[in-house]
């Protein structure tokens, strides 16, 4: 009489013995919304990526110091976002461009100064 209402022993017709779980298959995988660290938006990288390498071209033709020195730090910036690609080039880009126009500054007003 004791073994009837054992709950050890009750199983109500449900076999105990196999735990398996049934549409598991079809079931939504389980989201975790409190894990937002992991997520790293790479939108705000390429967009800076893209905007410096258009400034690095537009060096190329025009104001070459000014946006130069802005497309290497818009490149540094979506190198460290992600675009690596992106903002490498337009950080060597523009990097050449600022030079080559500093370097040429610098040798016309030392070819003014040695005129006279």
């Amino acid at each position: 009489m004791t073994e009837k209402f054992d709950e050890h022993k009750r199983t109500d017709g449900i076999d105990s013995d196999y735990k398996e779980e049934y549409a598991a298959e079809v079931a939504p995988q389980r989201i975790d919304y409190n894990d937002k660290d992991d997520v790293k938006s790479s939108a705000a990288g390429s967009t800076a990526g893209f905007i410096a390498l258009a400034l690095a071209v537009l060096s190329l033709f025009t104001f070459p110091t000014l946006f130069g020195l802005v497309s290497v730090l818009l490149g540094i910036y979506a190198y460290n976002r992600g675009a690596t690609v992106t903002g490498g080039i337009a950080a060597i880009v523009g990097g050449i461009a600022a030079l080559i126009a500093i370097l040429f500054r610098v040798a016309l007003i030392g070819l003014l100064f040695s005129l006279f």
